[in-house]
């Protein structure tokens, strides 16, 4: 039950704050940032804590694929479920907020939530920072991320749920004037047994967001409110920060040697 516990209270981390999408594998998302020339054939993407259709997605497209999942059972899961795809993954079991990676990728896409899980701003600002050196010149940074005031305006302090036939109930406190929200997670398990798990999560709005991301190194910065890239607006129902680095001469990529990766 431990390892059950490890993924199911990573999942609801990773998804907290927003809608569930349509389809895992966001077509939507995928064809806004076709259309932007971010997603071409022959691109380097990272896809950090994806679902796997969204990864069999992106290497249908022609990309070549780094997948960077912390649990091995979600990293296992994702590799079987996917069949051979057309380009090969690379298959990274690392914490996605101590990456590796310098001048690697042209997109890196967070669909779940890296951004904010510490409380901490400068844990975060830190977590921007391996971002931007992760990406070539003119790279893209695509994160998928709550939308506080949304959030703040939907507040209910107790909400029931049910996640793969689990009951769980979900408690949240809010420190408006630190900006972070305290998470319970209690979950009922068919036997009777019941586990808590919990965390202060930091929530930015679009201004601060735009503040911390420009001062880790991003240039050009564009904000939407779902998958089709519509502007965001204040009730969107998530947010969306794509950030671009500066256009500048390519340097030789160097990817540091204490991951545990694989290719498929």
């Amino acid at each position: 039950m431990a390892i059950q516990s490890d993924v199911l209270f990573a999942q609801l981390l990773r998804e907290f704050g927003r809608p569930v999408p349509e389809d895992p594998a966001r077509p939507r998302l995928l064809r806004a940032l076709r259309e932007r020339q971010w997603l071409v054939p022959g691109a380097s993407v990272l896809l950090l804590l994806p679902s796997p259709e969204l990864v069999a997605a992106a290497a249908d497209h022609g990309a070549h694929v780094t997948v960077v999942e912390p649990l091995e059972p979600l990293l296992e899961r994702a590799r079987q479920r996917i069949d051979v795809p057309k380009t090969p993954i690379h298959w990274i079991r690392r914490d996605p907020q101590r990456l590796p990676f310098r001048r690697a990728f042209d997109l890196v896409l967070a669909s779940g939530l890296v951004l904010g899980t510490s409380g901490d701003q400068q844990a975060d600002e830190e977590v921007l920072r391996q971002l931007a050196l992760a990406l070539r010149p003119g790279g893209t940074l695509l994160l998928d991320l709550p939308n506080r005031e949304l959030l703040v305006r939907d507040f209910v302090e107790r909400i029931w749920g049910e996640i793969d036939g689990l009951r769980v109930l979900v408690r949240q406190h809010w420190d408006l004037p630190e900006g972070t929200v305290q998470v319970e997670w209690h979950v009922l398990w068919p036997s009777g047994a019941s586990e808590r798990c919990a965390r202060t999560l930091r929530l930015y709005a679009a201004s601060e967001l735009a503040t911390l991301v420009r001062r880790s190194g991003f240039v050009a910065l564009e904000f939407w409110g779902d998958d089709d890239a519509t502007p965001y607006r204040l009730w969107s129902s998530r947010l969306l920060l794509a950030a671009r680095t500066a256009s500048e001469p390519s340097q030789p990529l160097v990817v540091g040697s204490d991951s545990e990766s694989s290719s498929a």
